[in-house]
């Protein structure tokens, strides 16, 4: 088959279209009321395709075209592929065929469209897959889209492709509706492999990631997967009200710096790790005022001390030692110092309050590698706990995975699983850093 589109400058849709005279088979209705039966509706028939719904309790509400020929391999497929955990698409049962859906780096430009605007040029695998490409005609030019290339070890494939029919369905997640012209591609890898289906799943993802790194390295072509679930996180945990704003001359003094950080934060609320470093920095900012502040107290309650006499090698050393130990402090310990004496405890203890709260800070939460909150504890400060936390989750994030140091907390990577569920942390760090705000007033 000779696959063939023409490059159309403006596509429009063409929803009125009325429905083909052509019938189906007997087949083809079978394969429609199984696909019914799990959950897809039929909305139409449109020539040589068939339109469906979907409005399933893992998925949203999305309207996608597919080819009425490949209806039967996909009610008899379906079952057999499931959601992949991190990212938006598909993998079979034992994780050697994984379909990813990409994304593109500009907001203007769907993926589908990036993908046939570049000329692909690949040497020709010798694999036993079928690799039929759309062929493009825009005036003069002419060529395929997408590319099928195979490993030099001859362990894998790698192919950008139109979607699957099984991934339109298999996919909860999928795309929206877009213009009658318009086709939706994906990122295909196998791998032969004979390991745990988990293992070959990381295996899949990581040609994935490698491919549209080089993509990106070398022809400056930046798709990327999409993580899976809602990127988007709520910062705030107050609910708009309806009522009519309370506007007043500001009665805060606030630092350019410590705004401007604050306002990046609710910015990059579709970026979990960059919203959580931004509300750590103003931490950072007020570090050193509260540690100088707790200096300042320490050594003059040495100097007010009873028994302090300016004569007396002794006592003065016992202030020496303390400039000295608070000039050795470290980050840990400074943020440790700021919020014990800045963040209040009885609105520190409300915070964890909430059902879902205590649930991401227990042990069974989906964050690894950083201290849980237990509320109860009678060992540990309730500051001190949200101090270290805090901490380890800020080296999570900055720190390489192959530092030594930190060896036992990997990297948290964005866009990940785990950076999709850092909501109440991210709000645990804004709130400290308004309980640091308020209490740095002059």
């Amino acid at each position: 088959m000779n696959n063939r589109k023409e490059e159309s400058p403006n596509p429009a849709s063409n929803m009125e279209q009325s429905e083909a005279d052509a019938e189906l088979t007997q087949e083809q209705i079978e394969a429609i009321a199984k696909l019914e039966s799990l959950g897809y509706k039929k909305i139409g028939h449109y020539d040589d395709k068939m339109r469906f719904g979907t409005n399933i309790p893992t998925g949203s509400n999305r309207i996608f075209d597919v080819e009425v020929e490949h209806l039967q391999f996909a009610a008899s497929n379906v079952e057999d592929y499931r959601e992949h955990q991190e990212y938006k698409g598909i993998m079979n049962r034992d994780g050697t065929y994984a379909e990813f859906m990409i994304n593109y780096s500009s907001p203007h430009i769907p993926a589908g469209r990036a993908v046939e605007q570049n000329h692909w040029s690949y040497q020709a695998s010798d694999c036993d897959h079928v690799f039929n490409p759309w062929t493009i005609r825009s005036g003069a030019r002419e060529y395929s889209t997408g590319f099928h290339i195979r490993s030099p070890k001859k362990d894998a494939c790698i192919e950008l492709s139109e979607i699957s029919p099984v991934s339109h369905f298999a996919t909860p997640t999928g795309s929206t509706w877009w213009p009658e012209d318009y086709t939706e591609y994906t990122l295909k890898v196998w791998i032969n492999s004979s390991g745990a289906t988990e293992v070959n799943a990381r295996k899949a993802q990581q040609i994935a990631h490698s491919v549209l790194f080089e993509l990106d390295a070398k022809q400056g072509v930046q798709f990327s997967l999409i993580s899976q679930g809602p990127t988007r996180v709520n910062v705030n945990r107050m609910k708009r009200s309806t009522d009519p704003q309370s506007i007043s001359f500001p009665s805060t003094v606030v630092p350019r710096e410590v705004a401007a950080l604050f306002s990046f934060a609710g910015e990059a609320s579709e970026n979990p790790p960059f919203a959580f470093l931004s509300y750590y920095q103003v931490l950072e900012y007020y570090m050193p005022l509260v540690a100088r502040r707790d200096a300042l107290r320490r050594v003059r309650r040495e100097i007010r001390d009873f028994s302090f006499d300016v004569s007396d090698d002794a006592s003065v050393l016992r202030v020496l030692n303390t400039v000295e130990r608070s000039k050795g402090v470290s980050e840990e310990e400074a943020l440790k110092i700021l919020i014990r004496d800045c963040v209040r405890v009885d609105r520190l203890t409300e915070f964890f309050q909430a059902s879902e709260v205590a649930h991401h800070f227990s042990k069974n939460g989906p964050v690894a590698g950083v201290p849980t909150i237990n509320t109860s504890s009678t060992s540990e400060a309730l500051s001190t706990q949200v101090a270290r936390r805090t901490y380890a989750l800020r080296n999570r994030i900055v720190h390489a995975k192959d530092d030594p140091r930190y060896a036992a907390t990997p990297q948290l990577l964005p866009r990940s699983a785990e950076a999709n569920s850092l909501g109440p942390d991210i709000r645990l760090a804004r709130f400290l850093a308004l309980e640091a705000v308020i209490d740095n007033q002059d």
